[in-house]
């Protein structure tokens, strides 16, 4: 049965070749985004009605994050099924974050703000009026730990919908990924700009895309780059040091490096880090 054109459970995907030659991390990207194209529009519409209470913006986003997991991975799934399933397992731990991202975006648009309005005299204001030495470090500072910080989230929110682990865990965690996936996560925050700025500076024109367009693209984006990093550094490493293997690669991949990211990340020879997918797991040394 189809609703309003979004739900379709009835209607067979194209489906993947068990042995297929794996395409490089672009073309695989580009693949399965024409593959997944119009079920963006309908996961788009979901997470905005599931986001309009605003304290829920958090689980919702875990939500969508799980499917895009789930797409990344190739794994089949109902769509609305999935989302519904991992916003009530995950509900807690995505309010906090989300109350938390709120704050955060919040504060940084203010700041940001104080560049264009006189009337609020902050770093930004006072670095562009009065450009002394101080005034251009605290700016520079205070641009590069939010955007640090909004990187950290191309870890958080998988982590959250794929590992048991604490709070405190996923963010220290999501600290030293952003640090080893320096590289792809530079490139999903350069094109995720490139969706944003355009948004934001055309508003309210862009208002009517809000439902259908940029939340689905970029959450996509972000875990195409970010999963392979969580699979490599934690994932991979639990698995191995039971002896057993990924449930997550199929065997005919299994000798191969789990995924490269969008963008390849020559980094990443640095000591194994370890933690446990969906158990009580370990924090990343």
């Amino acid at each position: 049965m189809a609703i309003f054109g979004f739900f379709d459970y009835n209607k067979a995907g194209k489906g993947v070749a068990k042995n297929e030659p794996q395409k490089r991390a672009f073309f695989k990207f580009g693949e399965l985004f024409a593959r997944k194209f119009w079920k963006f529009f309908s996961i788009n519409f979901i997470y905005v009605i599931f986001c309009l209470p605003i304290i829920t913006f958090g689980p919702a986003t875990v939500a969508m994050t799980q499917v895009m997991r789930k797409f990344t991975l190739e794994q089949p799934i109902f769509v609305f099924e999935e989302f519904w399933k991992a916003f009530k397992k995950n509900f807690k731990q995505g309010v906090i974050i989300g109350i938390f991202d709120l704050f955060f975006v919040l504060s940084f648009a203010y700041a940001c703000m104080s560049f264009f309005l006189p009337e609020i005299e902050m770093y930004f204001f006072e670095a562009a009026t009065q450009p002394t030495v101080f005034n251009m470090i605290m700016m520079s500072l205070s641009f590069a730990a939010g955007l640090f910080i909004w990187m950290m989230h191309f870890y958080i929110y998988p982590q959250i919908c794929s590992l048991t682990l604490s709070l405190n865990q996923i963010i220290k965690n999501s600290l030293l990924l952003t640090i080893l996936g320096i590289k792809s996560n530079i490139f999903t925050l350069l094109f995720s700009l490139a969706v944003i700025v355009p948004m934001v500076l055309f508003f309210p024109y862009t208002l009517f895309l809000m439902p259908v367009v940029p939340f689905a693209w970029l959450n996509f984006l972000m875990v195409f780059n970010s999963y392979p990093v969580i699979t490599k550094f934690i994932i991979n490493p639990f698995y191995e040091s039971r002896g057993e293997k990924n449930p997550e690669i199929p065997d005919y991949l299994q000798e191969d490096d789990a995924e490269e990211t969008l963008f390849e990340d020559f980094g990443g020879r640095e000591a194994e880090i370890k933690s446990k997918p969906k158990t009580k797991g370990k924090v990343i040394r």
